[in-house]
């Protein structure tokens, strides 16, 4: 369908806030952007850009006219922008969403006593990186962005949103808000909690040497490497999937104690039946890699446009640098680029970081 709105608000202008500005803008499609944002020096900075064309410091005036309000905002904050928000909008604005959980967000909608069309949404896109500096036009390049009507989401509604997810390079997909929370836990939230908790285990069980920190690489480093992320944003998360992430943490305890009494009994079989079973259900993942194994891979932050993938391989390949395999990242929560590149080894991963940073390209060890 042809996107029939062009007046859009954006509350909150962080790392998504402002990437949802800048990807509707490269669009071309003239979307009007008005944006809020608690800091004045960020809307200033966002309009000198060329990423919004206004700005206002209240949420009770100047959102009055738009079509679509996205609400990129921590779920805590929902409710009271919501309150601000309600009454001072047309009836037929459609709001939606981009938090981490979904069912708390459609609760604090339907609790505010709102009537607007809501599309909860949850783009499969980030960085470790925060704030407007960070957001980029190509941030949701053929990543995935779930989207979660409810009962009360109308058929237009959730297709203009899907066409404006489309305009900004992004994959919709329809899910149910609890298989979205439930998803989430099982494959974002709580390993952001292991890895966590092997990193405190790490300053727990380390001597005064501080060997385990020294010699700390490879499979470590790739399984704890989202344990940077903002403490603040991820607390947040876990307190509003609390129950989701207790059932599974519940399950995982289950597993661990499981291995714990065969590793305890000696049996071999059964320990290697728990490595054997993980490794063949991980090769059946889309990227088909072992998550476990050393990998050499690098992240590419390069706009979607024919022939691009081509043109990144050529380069390499005039270097003489061999590479596993190349192709786009679906699902790029923590990885700042759209392009994964795999090498066979240290050396050709630091081959292709050197060729293609010396060619312009924002490039990233994974």
């Amino acid at each position: 369908m042809e996107v029939s709105v062009t007046k859009i608000g954006i509350v909150g202008l962080g790392l998504i806030g402002g990437s949802i500005a800048k990807a509707l803008k490269r669009s071309g499609r003239g979307f009007i952007i008005k944006a809020w944002d608690r800091d004045r020096v960020t809307l200033e900075k966002a309009l000198s850009e060329k990423a919004i064309d206004k700005y206002s410091l209240s949420l009770k005036d100047g959102f009055q006219d738009c079509d679509v309000i996205f609400l990129c905002v921590p779920v805590y904050a929902m409710k009271d922008i919501l309150h601000e928000l309600s009454g001072n909008i047309r009836p037929d604005c459609i709001l939606t969403d981009a938090g981490s959980t979904k069912m708390d967000v459609l609760d604090i909608v339907n609790g505010t006593g709102i009537t607007n069309p809501f599309v909860g949404g949850h783009p499969l896109a980030g960085s470790e990186k925060s704030g407007f500096e960070a957001s980029r036009a190509n941030l949701f390049e053929n990543a995935y962005y779930c989207l979660t009507p409810n009962e009360k989401t109308d058929k237009r509604s959730l297709d203009i949103i899907k066409e404006l997810v489309r305009a900004m390079g992004a994959i919709p997909i329809e899910i149910t808000s609890y298989e979205h929370d439930r998803a989430a836990a099982v494959i974002s939230h709580v390993p952001h909690v292991i890895a966590s908790l092997l990193v405190n285990l790490v300053g727990r069980l380390d001597g005064p040497d501080n060997i385990m920190k020294t010699i700390a690489a490879g499979g470590f480093r790739d399984i704890t490497r989202i344990a940077s992320s903002s403490p603040e944003l991820w607390s947040g998360i876990c307190l509003s999937n609390r129950d989701i992430i207790l059932d599974t943490l519940k399950s995982l305890c289950e597993g661990l104690k499981d291995f714990e009494n065969d590793l305890q009994a000696g049996n071999r079989e059964k320990v290697k039946s728990f490595f054997a079973s993980a490794r063949d259900l991980r090769s059946t993942f889309a990227e088909g890699k072992n998550l476990y194994h050393k990998t050499f891979d690098i992240v590419v932050d390069v706009e979607d446009k024919p022939g691009i993938i081509a043109v990144i391989a050529t380069a390499l390949a005039e270097k003489n640098i061999n590479i596993k395999n190349i192709g786009i990242l679906n699902n790029r929560e923590s990885d700042e680029g759209a392009l994964e590149i795999q090498f066979e080894d240290e050396k050709s991963r630091g081959l292709g970081l050197e060729t293609l940073k010396s060619l312009g390209y924002h490039a990233t060890p994974k």
